[in-house]
């Protein structure tokens, strides 16, 4: 596939993953390797607002893990603060997707079930459009995970995000495991070669490090790469990153 597509605008998000009701960040997936960054994740959504991101990238990992949920207070964030929220995390039925998008989230991110449902991707690009469904597909190189990363699918990365695509899938986040929460550098080319092959925009996350990964990922999506955005957690967290620095750099 060489059909790629041009995102309108590129986005950071800042990302907050939660887990029993904090702001974390794993390495590399491992629910045993937790650094907890914060006790009030709204007063942190806010932050990012008032720093000038239009998105906030907002993760249930309790959900993820099949272990509780955050629910309430991902509502709370999306009638918080003064930017869009993007959330997944557990999102495994339509009852799911409508929970978080009737309480006002911008956009659901499906994962695990994009792997083992892919009715469900078709079903929700139906209801709510493609604008408003993402897939997420987490992979260390070309091999899919699932289940909070816990298993993988046995699938292969650009395949299966082919055959999202073609049940109406418009926006991926592709999430390189092994560089996630790493701080190594994005794996941009790979995500580049997912957006060519699949024919979608591909939203980067996993390994960004500092200004210099945002302006290159940024100057990806100016090229035509198909690149949409990318994530941004612990380069935040660490201060590596100033989102009000990077948000001016990209607009």
């Amino acid at each position: 596939m060489t059909d790629t597509t041009t995102p309108e605008r590129f986005a950071l998000y800042p990302a907050i993953d939660l887990r029993r009701g904090r702001c974390v960040r794993l390495e590399k997936g491992r629910a045993d390797h937790e650094t907890v960054y914060g006790d009030d994740p709204l007063a942190v959504a806010r932050g990012f607002a008032e720093a000038g991101a239009e998105w906030i990238h907002v993760v249930d990992l309790d959900a993820a893990f099949g272990d509780g949920g955050n629910r309430p207070l991902i509502q709370s964030v999306a009638a918080g603060v003064g930017a869009k929220v993007q959330t997944g995390g557990g999102l495994r039925t339509e009852a799911d997707l409508a929970e978080v998008l009737d309480a006002g989230v911008a956009r659901a991110v499906i994962g695990t079930a994009a792997i083992e449902n892919p009715e469900l991707v078709r079903r929700a690009v139906e209801r709510w459009g493609p604008e408003r469904i993402a897939v997420g597909l987490d992979a260390r190189g070309r091999r899919p995970a699932a289940r909070g990363w816990t298993e993988e699918s046995g699938a292969d990365l650009f395949d299966l995000a082919r055959s999202l695509v073609d049940l109406g899938v418009r926006t991926i986040i592709h999430t390189d495991i092994e560089r996630d929460g790493m701080m190594m550098g994005p794996n941009l080319d790979l995500s580049a070669e997912l957006a060519a092959h699949a024919g979608a925009e591909v939203i980067v996350s996993g390994g960004m490090r500092g200004m210099e990964d945002v302006l290159t990922v940024a100057a990806a999506a100016r090229d035509g790469r198909g690149i949409a955005g990318a994530i941004i957690g612990k380069a935040i967290y660490e201060g590596a990153l100033d989102v009000a620095a990077a948000v001016r750099a990209v607009r």
